[in-house]
């Protein structure tokens, strides 16, 4: 007999956070596969999540954000699956599990990254950013291809850039506003900041685009606002990174206070934060 009473909610503790990143390469599954399962192949691709990657017999010893670790691999030809074992102990590793896939035309490779009981959420950021970063070398070390990052949903509605100046855009908006890459292929990327606003950025004369997005942007008529924790600190950092300042910091009547940035582009940013004192009357004024 079955028993009708509603379980026990589970333990926070074990409501983990897991994100998967997915490469699509022109290479066959059988070569990717044989690529990916080497250990001889980890420090060419393996980079940024573990660093110093060093034999150590039947191991490797890495360091990670996290200290000195041990690496392992245990793969599968048959499934394609390549599982990445990491941890400080022998005794104590965690699983980062990769499959290799066929695809009509190429193979594609997934990988899972799961936030382990105990590791704070800053931890687990980082070290999820830097496999995306690993992931992204690994494409171009297979010839190239497309990369989705899991988890981040796109919202309803959000701009697009049409520019002649695609990697000079697109690392304006990575490295100096802090934006990171989910979606990317030859032609086309999609970014994401901290704040939650999305920006896509599209390559000019791009086949198949249709007549009205076959030619770039030319900063007119058209802005981008960005809210950021403090726009203070922004904008001693942007000034320090040499960025084309157009508009110094001032208090806005509405609210914000914030500064005027130009990208690639000729495109003006409005870079912000709410005025906390502008926030508390706002709060007074509704009650």
């Amino acid at each position: 007999m079955f028993s009708t009473r509603i379980p026990e909610q589970p333990s926070k503790e074990f409501i983990l956070k897991t994100q998967t990143i997915s490469i699509s390469v022109g290479f066959s599954r059988d070569h990717v596969f044989q690529w990916v399962s080497s250990r001889a192949n980890l420090p060419f691709w393996l980079h940024r999540f573990c660093r110093s990657i060093q034999n150590a017999g039947a191991y490797d010893r890495a360091q990670s954000a996290a200290g000195e670790v041990f690496l392992a691999l245990k793969s599968d030809a048959a499934t394609g699956i390549v599982d990445l074992l990491v941890g400080a102990q022998l005794d104590e590793m965690s699983i980062i599990p990769l499959r290799v896939l066929s695809r009509p035309h190429g193979a594609a490779v997934v990988l899972t990254y799961f936030q382990e009981s105990g590791v704070p959420g800053e931890v687990y950021r980082n070290a999820f950013s830097s496999l995306v970063e690993d992931m992204r070398l690994l494409m171009r070390r297979l010839g190239g291809g497309e990369m989705h990052v899991d988890g981040e949903a796109a919202p309803a509605f959000f701009p697009s850039l049409v520019t002649a100046k695609f990697y000079e855009t697109w690392d304006f908006y990575t490295s100096l506003l802090k934006f990171r890459t989910v979606d990317e292929c030859d032609v086309y990327v999609h970014l994401i900041h901290e704040s939650g606003a999305q920006l896509g950025i599209l390559k000019e004369e791009t086949d198949g685009a249709p007549a009205e997005l076959i030619s770039s942007v030319e900063g007119r008529g058209f802005w981008l606002s960005l809210h950021v924790a403090n726009a203070d600190t922004e904008y001693e950092r942007l000034e320090a990174e040499r960025a084309d300042i157009v508009e110094g910091l001032c208090n806005r009547p509405w609210g914000l206070r914030e500064f005027t940035v130009r990208d690639p582009n000729g495109v003006l940013i409005k870079v912000g934060h709410i005025i906390p004192a502008f926030v508390e009357e706002d709060t007074l004024l509704a009650t």
